[in-house]
This record gives structure tokens, sequence and C-alpha cells, in this order.
């Protein structure tokens, strides 16, 4: 026979453990975004999420055993507290990092860089064409914003090039603020424009520092033109796979200096931007490092892929089977098969609304209110899931527990008050 069941209790304590879950997640996406690869940080996310919720959930069916029966919780309670972290914890953390992998697959895409280094042209034009110094501001802004796993270093340049940090590691903020620091303190604009020298110059940096093969890119501010052998320059950056991203600043009579930003950058794979006044370089320069960054399930897509309705059925197959995959956590935590469907297509369906919200909601100014919203949605429909699906009782089959064997439903009840007889077998 079926029935629908309902714990309120354990609707309160899964939705408690949802809020801590997605607490913690965010703490782990502000402090190791960067730092560690997506792979593993949405494994943690999702990892630690179903710890939380599976744990709220059992300790309301200890509490208050509406689900299970009061037999459950007198014999098997402790088994689902042995099991509730590789239920949880070790299973969502496995499916979390797969379903990254599969969503942050290149597909031809370059890996992105690791190592930027920003050219920003002083020569005397500049006086006129940014005279708030905004490229200046601009890079600093940059350089804060970058990841923990970057490497930044930043040069000025007319007919020389001044280095004010060679690439550094920005895995704490004091050395992002040197960078924004030096920058503000830098010479004001003089001389002529030497780009040939400092792409030359640039490259040397990236040689000496170590980066990879297809792990370094520079931007290029500048209002100029010289002249310079363009196979020359470009040779070794192309041999080294080393992207140029140029941006070029609208100026009269420029229009030779923007032809050769622009073959600068078709010729190294990166790309050109033209703004119209120094205020746009902020903007040019953060698309361009934003194009290239890699994106996991729970944030925003940027560059190409940001509109991308393949990507967009990726995401929301992902939560959707990551929501199946909590249900029969909870499943396996209660040892109970009729509990692990009703459990399982209602995470199917948790998950389906969970990964339409953040596929809808995103990108926002308030990504975080977006993925609390996700993932009460998720807790809050798979802990009314027995609700939604009647539950069949008493019936034979064997368990979930992969540590044991035995049936499935409750031990029965004698007729004389007595308790149930123990035999091999712990359900009925």
């Amino acid at each position: 026979m079926k029935r629908r069941k309902w714990n309120g209790l354990l609707v309160a304590l899964g939705l408690a453990g949802g809020l801590a879950g997605y607490a913690a997640g965010e703490w782990m996406l502000d402090r190791l975004t960067g730092s560690v690869h997506e792979t593993v940080l949405m494994g943690l996310y999702f990892g630690v999420f179903a710890l939380f919720v599976a744990a709220g959930c059992l300790l309301a069916e200890t509490l208050s055993p509406r689900l299970n029966g009061a037999n459950w919780k007198l014999r098997y309670a402790a088994d689902g507290w042995k099991w509730l972290v590789p239920a949880s914890l070790l299973l969502l953390f496995a499916g979390g990092a797969l379903f990254q992998w599969l969503y942050g697959l290149e597909l031809g895409r370059k890996s992105a860089p690791r190592d930027y280094v920003l050219l920003l042209d002083t020569s005397e034009s500049m006086k006129q064409n940014d005279p708030d110094n905004q490229s200046r501001k601009a890079a600093a802004l940059l350089v804060t914003g970058m990841s923990g796993d970057k490497r930044a270093g930043v040069a000025i340049f007319n007919e020389d090039t001044t280095w004010l940090q060679p690439l550094t590691s920005l895995r704490d903020a004091a050395s992002r603020q040197l960078i924004a620091d030096k920058l503000t303190g830098a010479p004001e604009p003089v001389g002529q424009t030497d780009i040939g020298k400092a792409l030359g110059q640039a490259m040397e940096q990236m040689k000496s520092s170590g980066t990879q093969e297809g792990r370094g890119a520079v931007i290029l501010i500048s209002d100029g033109y010289s002249e310079m052998n363009l196979a020359e320059v470009t040779a070794p950056y192309v041999a080294q796979r080393y992207g140029i991203y140029t941006v070029g600043l609208d100026s009269a009579g420029n229009e030779q200096g923007n032809r050769l930003l622009q073959q600068l950058a078709e010729a190294t794979g990166g790309t050109y931007r033209k703004v119209q006044d120094a205020e746009g370089i902020s903007e040019a320069i953060g698309t361009i490092y934003a194009n290239q960054q890699h994106w996991h399930l729970l944030g925003e897509r940027t560059g190409a892929a940001e509109d991308s309705m393949f990507r967009a059925a990726l995401r929301v197959m992902a939560l959707l089977l990551l929501g199946g995959l909590l249900g029969l956590a909870l499943g396996i935590v209660f040892d109970n098969r009729f509990l692990a469907k009703s459990f399982l297509l209602g995470g199917l369906i948790a998950g389906l609304l969970a990964g339409w919200a953040l596929e809808s909601g995103l990108p926002s100014m308030e990504p975080a209110f977006v993925r609390a919203i996700a993932d009460l949605a998720l807790v809050l429909l798979l802990t009314l899931s027995t609700v939604l699906f009647a539950v069949k009782e008493n019936g034979g089959g064997a368990g979930l527990s992969p540590f044991r064997r035995g049936g499935y439903g409750r031990l029965p009840e004698r007729t004389d008050g007595a308790p149930a007889s123990r035999t091999g077998k712990r359900f009925r």
C-alpha cells in the first residue's frame, strides 16, 4: 500500500541544513575561487551542501521518525549517522566534480592564461588622450580583481620600457595593492612610442619568469603608432602561444596605429578593442580578462559562451542529476528503498528547478542571492518529496546501504504488543 507522508520537522531542519550548507558554500566560493581548480571547488560545494542537508533530515527523523517509524529509530538510526558522510559528502563531491568537469570542457577553447603582462603607453600624446590617467586606474582595478592563481606584471612604455612590477603572484591582497600603488605613483607621460620594444621586453619577462607555453598574455593599451617588423615581433608570441590583446584609444589621425594594434592581436590569437575615450578602457580590459576565464556551475558565464544554449542545457541537466543524487543520498542514509524512490524523484524535480533558477537568474548584480534561491528551492522540494510521491510500505526487497543485506520497510508489529522478534534480516 502507498500513502503520502509528512514530517514537518524534517522540512524545517532540512532547510536549516540547506542554509548552513549555502553559507559554507559561499565562504568557499569567496576564499577558494582561483586558488583551487573548478572541479574540486564544485565538488566541495555540493558535497558540503549535501552533508548539511542530509544531517538536518537525519536529525529530524531521529527526533521524530514520521517517515521511517519508531522501530527504525530504536534499531537503525545509528547506522544512518555512520553512513552520513560517505552517502552525502563523498557521493555529491564526486557528482559535483564530474558535472563541473563536463560543464567546463574546453571544446577547442584555449586554456585560460595564468600570467598577464600589462603594457601602458605613457608617451606624450597620452596627456591629451588620457588626461585623467584612466589607463592606470583601469589596470589597477583589473589587477585587484584577478583571481589568486594568477600572476601579473605591469610596465609603462614610451621609447623605453619601465617595469613598475615584474611578474608576481597575486595570492594575497598585499601584492595586489602594491601594484595598484605603483601605478598611482607612475611618472607622467612623456616621449615617443615604441610598441615593438615594449612587446620584446614583455616576452623576455615571461620567459625569465617561467611562463608556461599557452599560459601567457599581454594586454597593451596605446593611442599611437611605431615602426616595427610585425612578423619578427610576433614570432616569439606565436611560438609560445601567448596572446597579445590590444586596446586602442581613438585619436585624430591615428588610423595607422589602430591598424597596427589590430594586426598584433590577429597575429597572436588575441583580440583588438577600440575605445572612443579613456573612460572606456576599464570596461575593455575587464572584458578581455573575463572572456578568457573558466566558469563553474554556480557562477556567471562570460565571453562567447554567455548565451550558449548548449552550456545552459548542460548546467540545468547537471543540477537535475545532482538533485537526484542528493535524494539518493537521503535514501541511503535512511536505508529505505521506498523513501529513496520518492526522494530520488523529488530530487530530480528539485534539481531541475534549481538549475532553471540559476540559468534564468545569472548574470546578476547579486549572484549569491540567486544561488540562495536555487539552493533553498532544491531543499524545500526535496524534503516535500514524500508528500508529492506516495511511499510504499512494508514491502520486501534489499536495502540500499552497501554494508548489509536485508529487507526494506519496518519490522512488523506484533498484535500482542510485544516487540517483533529479530531474525537474520534487518527489515521485513
